[in-house]
């Protein structure tokens, strides 16, 4: 008596190492989707594995019956399909011979059926009958079984609004590659899941040293926190780089918006450029050539209003070689973060600044929108202090925060 496990990318690679392995009357016991590759990605490419065992664990009715009369082969079986990448049923016209059953007319009971067929060619040619792989569930997680270290992570992320799906997908590979003593310490176990949330978030190259253009512009909804974060910004690249900051405002149009810009920019002491018109933009980066870097606050934009996107897209067509951020508040819902991602990306963003992040103490909406956004994290802001409270973002604090630890602490 032989039972083993095979494994292959295919479910037809995984019959044949089968009938190699165990030869063409092998029994197969099971068959489930596994994940391929290595044990610390959640998301890497399915296989198939297959439990199988020699012919000597047929059950006792098929060996009695055997030992009568010959077994037939069974009705269908499985052979490649035409791609190679999967298996089907192969359709073989049987040759019936009817067998009345004794002290019984065939006219009150339906005859049984003797169906004999003739073999399948090779490979696959073993009568054996087994689910396709895609009518199985995924690997669910075994809540019961789970060690209460990893039932309380996943609690915490479940309750920070952290996706499902991965929440059960770092679980199972915690689960499979995670010693027994690391699962049952806490912060072992934590940390661990820790690493992969962090390796899951893009982050922007070369934030916090340079930018890819002298004119940045920043753009986002209304109050999602733009004005204070260029401001943070100018005096980072002011003082870390020593670079000529002139802050162009063209939000002339909101209420005391002209004012903010003016006393940030009076108290940090940079050249203020209005701008009314896109023409008036186009005009204040032609004649400004001292200026190292150029900061423009873009109007807020409404992602339900048609016009103003319009608007938005006028003046920026106006400035082609660009960096364009796209400021997100932390306390906006998953959404609407995806959402305003979805209707500016057509501006080609070159990185996300998440602001308000002290202002809220559930941070799952904004990981799980880094995580599915293909912009990447480029800084993390809190407050209205200007001299303070901008981060260059490491994906560890956002996981962190996860896990309760707050933002300024």
């Amino acid at each position: 008596m032989v039972t083993k496990t095979f494994k292959a990318e295919s479910t037809i690679q995984t019959l044949q190492l089968v009938q190699q392995e165990l030869g063409a009357d092998a029994i197969v016991i099971s068959m489930r989707e596994v994940p391929l590759g290595p044990s610390w990605n959640p998301w890497k490419k399915s296989s198939v594995e297959i439990v199988a065992a020699s012919s000597d664990l047929m059950p006792e009715l098929q060996r009695s019956q055997s030992a009568q009369k010959p077994a037939a082969p069974a009705a269908s079986g499985l052979r490649p399909s035409e791609n190679n990448t999967d298996v089907e049923t192969a359709e073989v016209r049987p040759d019936i011979e009817w067998v009345v059953a004794p002290e019984k007319k065939p006219t009150q009971r339906p005859p049984k059926l003797n169906l004999k067929l003739n073999p399948l060619p090779a490979p696959l040619s073993a009568p054996v009958v087994v689910a396709h792989p895609k009518a199985e569930s995924k690997l669910t997680v075994d809540e019961k079984s789970m060690p209460p270290s990893l039932k309380k992570i996943r609690e915490q992320l479940a309750d920070q609004g952290v996706d499902e799906m991965l929440i059960d997908g770092l679980v199972n590979v915690a689960l499979e590659s995670l010693s027994p003593a690391t699962l049952a310490d806490f912060e072992t176990c934590k940390k661990s899941i820790a690493q992969l949330l962090g390796a899951e978030l893009r982050v922007q190259q070369g934030a916090g040293k340079y930018f890819s253009s002298n004119v940045v512009c920043f753009i986002g909804t209304s109050g999602s926190g733009k004005t204070s974060s260029i401001a943070k910004l100018a005096l980072f690249f002011s003082q870390n780089l020593k670079k000529k900051i002139t802050w162009v405002c063209a939000d002339t149009v909101r209420m005391g918006a002209i004012a903010e810009a003016r006393a940030y920019t009076d108290a940090l002491g940079f050249d203020l450029q209005l701008v009314y018109t896109p023409q008036d933009l186009k005009g204040i980066l032609q004649n400004s050539e001292e200026t190292d870097l150029f900061l423009v606050d873009t109007p807020g934009y409404n992602p339900c209003n048609e016009n103003q996107m319009i608007e938005l897209g006028t003046l920026l067509s106006e400035i082609p070689k660009r960096s364009t951020y796209l400021v997100v508040p932390a306390t906006t819902k998953e959404t609407d973060l995806l959402q305003a991602s979805a209707s500016l990306g057509i501006f080609n963003l070159d990185g996300l600044i998440v602001t308000k992040l002290d202002e809220t103490h559930t941070f799952g909406n904004v990981y799980n929108f880094a995580r599915k956004n293909q912009v990447p994290l480029g800084y993390f802001t809190t407050g209205k202090e200007t001299s303070r409270h901008l981060e260059v973002v490491d994906p560890s604090r956002l996981v962190s925060a996860l896990f309760g630890k707050e933002w300024n602490k």
